[in-house]
């Protein structure tokens, strides 16, 4: 029987965590490449617009206001305080919207992350793996704009609460797994070239079967477990409970860790599998 020395135990282990490291410092030891993408990606969006940067504030702004105005002032929607923790519909709206609002952008863009860079990867060698950081974190930059007015608006309204501490540790939490989702999607589009036109429908089923426009209470018991394994729920949910409700659950919280890490760790490892095939295929 072979005796294995422990550095042949621990070597799958110290692999990983070099991965791991690899990662969560590429923003850092690839600082100006980094940068670089960001700043693109920030100022390509409106770039030969008048007014630039501008936009970033507006549209936000702007769809905030639409949706209060049409379900506060046309609708009227009124919502069980007891289960929602607030009567009215467009602030249980707006707490699990705008962080959906990030997660989807970011989910639709990353079929052309890879594929988008086609010139640069068959040319140049450099780290691919800043590109899906980069993205999310562009994404999430912008949307944050719209969190800032989100917080705002529940702060007028009179929700303000010190559980809010809690709202940048789900949301960390949430880049984390937009994170590895948008890796696992931008790296298999490479290889699977379908999954840019099936993404946008994909991402349209996913926004229904979460409870943005409804709480859970709504949903008759019997298909409440085809929404609570929605990856998303834990999430959405936690907003909801942290904002409005002003409590957090632990056991929701540990889900949604435990979901950020599995599709981040996973999509990683793949990532790291498959990146040496992107310029042959590409």
């Amino acid at each position: 029987m072979k005796n294995f020395s422990l550095k042949e135990i621990a070597h799958p282990f110290v692999g990983f965590t070099a991965l791991l490291s690899s990662w969560i410092m590429a923003p850092f030891r690839f600082h100006t490449l980094f940068k670089g993408f960001v700043n693109q990606e920030i100022r390509g969006k409106y770039a030969g617009s008048m007014g630039g940067l501008i936009w970033y504030i507006l549209t936000p702004l702007s769809t905030l206001l639409i949706y209060i105005f049409i379900f506060s002032v046309v609708f009227q929607i009124r919502m069980k305080p007891i289960e929602t923790g607030t009567d009215s519909f467009v602030v249980y709206l707006l707490a699990g919207l705008l962080p959906w609002l990030a997660f989807s952008e970011a989910a639709t863009n990353a079929p052309g992350l890879i594929i988008g860079k086609s010139n640069l990867i068959t040319k140049v060698l450099f780290p691919t793996e800043v590109l899906p950081i980069a993205s999310v974190v562009v994404t999430y930059l912008i949307n944050g704009v719209g969190f800032l007015f989100l917080l705002g608006f529940l702060l007028f309204m009179g929700y303000g609460h010190v559980v809010w501490l809690w709202f940048p540790v789900v949301l960390g939490f949430q880049m984390i797994f937009t994170l590895g989702f948008v890796i696992w999607i931008s790296s298999l589009s490479v290889f699977i070239r379908d999954i840019q036109q099936f993404i946008g429908i994909v991402i349209q089923i996913w926004f229904y079967l979460t409870p943005i426009l409804f709480p859970l209470t709504m949903v008759p018991e019997k298909y409440r477990v085809v929404l609570t394994i929605n990856p998303m729920y834990p999430f959405i949910e936690l907003y909801h409970l942290v904002l409005l409700q002003h409590r957090i659950s632990l056991p929701l919280l540990g889900f949604a860790v435990a979901m950020a890490m599995l599709v981040f760790l996973t999509a990683i490892m793949f990532f790291n599998h498959v990146k040496n095939s992107f310029a042959d295929v590409l």
